[in-house]
């Protein structure tokens, strides 16, 4: 995953358990460690997944250090993440490392892991303009230019009654979808070789590149974004952002 150079920022909660009301619309009011804002959030309960043995909701089972953007474009920052990709929920930790579920809407997250590398998520009410973006989904943005690259995840569940059990298993198996965001609309890929035909009026310039300079030896994820910045790269007369 390409190191992202972002500027953004950190969102209002609720902690349900708290009486105490921060005024958000103070413009020196910032989150820090001993800090969190709080205007929406529900208490996790972990019942849901209590026998998983394989796979995982989120998008990583870790902590990540985040900046979130909320629908009002409030933004903040230093809060603890995970994004759900399975009910499509944003959990975060208060300043007592209680878990809660926002319940407001987030249109943007960025999640930092350990390494420094970073990855940015965009919910379905960011992605308004889109005329036939999914609702309720979070798509990790890859690439932005006249196409733009995304990568959306399905998890589906599936449970298991071993015979004489009482205990049902689960399982989470991930599938990740790659989308070219062109024209507004969203167009799926399956194959890298199927970009050129969904970018027709670059076709000969993105099979020639295919052709002459792809590496199937580095990621899905790289070989896409280095295609589609080719593309974004060539003149664009009659494209369209």
């Amino acid at each position: 995953m390409r190191l992202l150079t972002i500027l953004l920022f950190v969102l209002p909660f609720q902690n349900c358990f708290g009486q105490q009301v921060v005024d958000v619309s103070r413009q020196d009011v910032r989150v820090g460690p001993g800090m969190f804002f709080v205007s929406g959030g529900e208490p996790f309960v972990t019942t849901k997944f209590v026998n998983l043995v394989e796979g995982t909701p989120y998008f990583k089972d870790e902590w990540f250090k985040g900046i979130v953007v909320d629908a009002a474009n409030q933004e903040y920052k230093d809060i603890k993440l995970k994004v759900d990709l399975s009910s499509n929920t944003l959990h975060y930790l208060d300043n007592h490392e209680k878990e809660f579920i926002a319940t407001i809407p987030v249109k943007e997250v960025v999640l930092t892991d350990d390494s420094g590398n970073n990855y940015k998520f965009v919910h379905s009410i960011g992605l308004k303009n889109v005329v036939n973006a999914d609702k309720n989904k979070w798509h990790l943005w890859l690439v932005s230019g006249t196409a733009s690259l995304y990568k959306k995840f399905e998890k589906d569940l599936s449970e298991f009654k071993a015979y004489g059990s009482a205990t049902v298993e689960q399982r989470i198996k991930t599938r990740e979808k790659y989308l070219l965001l062109y024209n507004n609309s969203f167009l799926e890929v399956k194959k890298i070789k199927d970009v050129p035909s969904l970018l027709s009026n670059k076709k000969k310039e993105l099979e020639q590149f295919l052709k002459n300079k792809e590496d199937e030896k580095t990621s899905m994820d790289d070989r896409m974004i280095k295609l589609i910045e080719y593309y974004n790269s060539l003149p664009t007369e009659k494209n369209h952002k």
